[in-house]
């Protein structure tokens, strides 16, 4: 115990040590140093990535009724736009239901204008109320028999315009027509000219405008440093993509300790779903880029040796990523003075005859 005390003194002794050289000396004993570069994002490492289409992105077009195609306007990927004709089909439901919200609608004014009849002979008392009370209740059933055949119109792809030119001219329409719901791609459609569609059956599947998913099973050594909405950027290839931390999963996956992470994919990355590549995830954070050749590891610590004037004085430091080359140090505002990146060894000799 008394060892591992003295162990520690001495290194702690060896931190608040310097080294002070002239130009002479450093020029000799080839001594250089130079300013790190501050960096505001740390690269972890490169991961395979998969974009991927949000559940909510997706809307898939179907009828409650069988119909027969009459003609087809928008295919496989094609841009649409919410209210754009995507087919015209035919359906001998759709004019049953047409017909039967017509008599609903005769009806109505029958039992409209009979309540209305009878409330002025009530008032005159030339009627009992009872004769105005079943009167309005007939009104008021045929009212909600017209609403519920209004409804029953709209869930064929009726509009308002269609459901009131329908009762003004009393005049059936012999095709419906299938609007897009809203702003996208049609991904996939299930319907040819002159066939039937069954009811329910997937007619198109439209992606509308938003942003995608990018996933990647993360280890879990990375994984536990990140947090759900912590800025990221992800670089394919040339392109950096500014991105944010949708999902961390809360689970690992058994055989090879990973976590499921997923990322939002702005709008304009021009990355397509479905694709499959090598991303590098760097996360949104103040460090500082030095050499590898500055860092020294001494019983588990990481160095450097930071110069002001002529003096060179060890800094601990930690280190939040690395690559062959180069390692990213957790921000301090030391690190903004010039630091050694040759010549460490004789620094650390230096200072260890002087000790």
């Amino acid at each position: 115990m008394k060892k591992i005390i003295m162990v520690q003194m001495l290194f702690a002794l060896w931190l608040s040590a310097d080294v002070t050289l002239t130009p002479q000396e450093e020029k000799s004993w080839q001594i250089q140093s130079a300013k790190a570069k501050e960096v505001t994002h740390v690269p972890l490492d490169v991961y395979m990535m998969q974009v991927t289409i949000p559940p909510k992105l997706l809307h898939t077009t179907s009828l409650p009724y069988e119909a027969q195609v009459a003609q087809l306007h928008k295919t496989e990927f094609e841009s649409v736009k919410k209210g754009e004709l995507l087919a015209t089909l035919s359906s001998q439901e759709w004019i049953e239901a047409q017909k039967e919200a017509i008599d609903t609608w005769i009806e109505l004014s029958y039992s409209k204008n009979e309540a209305d009849r009878k409330a002025q002979l009530c008032k005159e008392e030339i009627i009992a109320q009872k004769e105005c009370l079943i009167a309005n209740e007939n009104m008021k059933r045929d009212t909600i028999k017209l609403q519920a055949s209004k409804a029953l119109l709209r869930s064929y792809g009726a509009t308002d315009g269609m459901i009131q030119k329908l009762f003004e001219e009393l005049a059936i329409f012999t095709n419906i027509e299938l609007r897009s719901p809203v702003n996208g791609v049609v991904l996939q459609t299930d319907i040819q000219v002159g066939k039937n569609v069954s009811p329910s059956s997937a007619l198109f599947v439209i992606k509308r405008d938003g942003e995608n998913w990018i996933e990647s099973d993360i280890p879990q050594e990375v994984a536990k440093t990140l947090q759900p909405l912590q800025e990221v950027t992800l670089k394919v290839g040339k392109d950096e993509i500014r991105s944010k931390i949708l999902l961390i999963s809360p689970t690992l996956h058994p055989l090879n300790q990973t976590r499921y992470v997923r990322f939002v994919l702005p709008k304009d990355a021009n990355l397509l779903a479905g694709l499959r590549t090598k991303v590098e995830l760097s996360v949104a954070k103040r460090a500082f880029v030095v050499s590898k050749k500055a860092l020294i590891r001494e019983d588990e610590e990481n160095m450097v040796f930071v110069k002001k004037g002529e003096t060179y004085s060890l800094l601990k430091v930690n280190v939040l990523s690395e690559n062959r080359d180069v390692c990213y140090l957790e921000y301090q505002e030391e690190l903004k003075e010039p630091i050694a990146v040759s010549g460490t060894s004789i620094l650390q000799n230096r200072l260890q005859e002087d000790e």
